[in-house]
């Protein structure tokens, strides 16, 4: 066996056996003229993922998700705020149904403000997951 083949095939094997643990997603839509991402959603039905990408919040109880914003400028003068949405779940979608989720989040997003709506700029608004290749 070739000495490339043997790393690909450990971390295979990995993938693999981790398949049954604990996941996480994270989708991001909406590139923006600036390259930033209107909204960014990481679902994971791992909690400690959840507390360090909320940022390990002090909490009375365990956290099951956080939010935050950003405002930024775009070329055309116009300000847009950019969403991250960080949330626990018992399981997680399929890949799809997590794409329709984030896709559809990114319109809410857009149409709370003055922006065009960026959700369609990189797929043409085409679930990526039905894609065959």
């Amino acid at each position: 066996m070739p000495h490339a083949v043997r790393p690909f095939l450990v971390v295979a094997s990995l993938a693999l056996a981790l398949a049954g643990c604990a996941g996480t997603r994270v989708g991001q839509v909406g590139r923006l003229p600036t390259g930033d991402r209107l909204v960014t959603v990481v679902l994971s039905d791992d909690r400690e993922t959840v507390d360090r990408e909320c940022g390990y919040p002090l909490a009375v109880g365990p956290v099951y998700g956080c939010q935050s914003t950003n405002a930024i400028s775009l070329p055309d003068g116009r300000t847009a705020r950019l969403i991250r949405v960080v949330r626990y779940t018992d399981t997680l979608p399929s890949p799809m149904a997590f794409e329709i989720e984030v896709h559809e989040l990114c319109h809410t997003v857009a149409a709370l403000q003055t922006i065009d709506d960026p959700c369609h700029a990189e797929n043409n608004g085409l679930i990526q997951m039905s894609r065959r290749r």
